[in-house]
């Protein structure tokens, strides 16, 4: 079913790429993000004024619509976790990682009902999930290091929009996600569920970074430039000014400042680059190839511009 939807996308790229990549003005960005938690430097860049002003911003559900929006040409600057990354990379779409801006064990966490309290009550429930998400690669690594496999629980393929009401229904029995979706499931479900584990502990940083399409990269690094600065401005934010943060992302994803800033300090933010970047990475890859998620593991260093290579 996955390998079928990336078929498509791919069959799209040639003809939807051509046509919306000639309708982009050279002097027009077009910024691609989720309106999620992961994401708060994008945000607050937006809602501060500090992106340039030739920016388009568009937001979206997931890190796999900003996938889409990659492969079919309609992006040309995106910030995406490590699931949807490693994704292109296999598919060897064409762009280039120019950052990684947040990451943290703790984004991903277990929704589950009240009669689920560990392992054992958890085999053969069901348990909704974006499949191909960032999130959905946490899972299969949480699967092993437990040894459990997918056999052992019902996955069911859910967009994170509907995981707050089949939770309510009963149509799942627990589900995995970052934030704001576990707590927007809590806040729907209220003491019928609890939060059952997250994915900590598991050797794996889950990078979000941002993805920048090698043809802007080359004729324009000024305008890239440019919108990392608002990022890396909108980080120090986050840092240095953690309620005023808060307050600004809630009012945008929908949660009060308290829960916002719960959601926002189970991450780590910070521009930059380093070796556990790389690791987690091609460990996302070994296991979406292990999984059948990917037919081989990309080599990640060849997709690699970061700040002090863009000239």
């Amino acid at each position: 079913m996955y390998k079928k939807f990336w078929t498509a996308v791919i069959m799209l790229t040639t003809l939807t790429g051509m046509m919306t990549g000639c309708q982009r003005q050279t002097d027009q960005i077009r910024l691609v993000f989720p309106q999620k938690v992961n994401y708060e430097p994008f945000i607050i860049a937006r809602a501060n004024g500090y992106l340039p002003d030739n920016v388009r911003v568009q937001t979206v559900t997931s890190g796999i619509h900003v996938a889409e929006a990659i492969m079919t040409g309609n992006a040309d600057i995106a910030a995406l976790g490590d699931g949807p990354a490693v994704m292109l990379m296999a598919r060897r779409a064409p762009i280039k990682i120019i950052t990684r801006y947040g990451q943290g064990e703790r984004i991903h966490s277990m929704i589950t009902n009240h009669s689920i309290n560990n392992l054992d009550d958890l085999k053969g429930k069901r348990l909704g999930v974006q499949q191909g998400s960032s999130t959905h690669g946490g899972l299969l690594l949480w699967l092993r290091e437990n040894h459990l496999t997918q056999d052992d629980i019902h996955i069911v393929p859910l967009s994170p929009l509907d995981m707050p009401d089949a939770m309510a229904t009963g149509q799942i029995d627990a589900m995995v996600g970052s934030e704001p979706w576990p707590t927007h499931v809590e806040t729907r479900c209220g003491d019928k569920v609890h939060r059952f584990t997250d994915f900590s502990g598991l050797g794996h940083t889950f990078p979000h970074v941002i993805v920048v399409r090698e043809d802007l990269l080359q004729q324009h690094p000024q305008m890239v430039r440019e919108v990392l600065s608002a990022i890396e401005n909108a980080v120090n934010l986050i840092n240095s000014q953690p309620d005023s943060a808060a307050t600004i992302t809630a009012g945008a994803i929908g949660l009060d400042t308290p829960k916002q800033k719960q959601c926002t300090d189970r991450l780590n933010w910070g521009v930059g680059w380093d070796e556990s970047d790389i690791q987690s990475l091609n460990k996302t890859a070994e296991l979406m190839q292990s999984f059948g998620k990917i037919e081989e593991i990309p080599d990640i260093t060849k997709f690699i511009a970061l700040k002090q290579q863009i000239q």
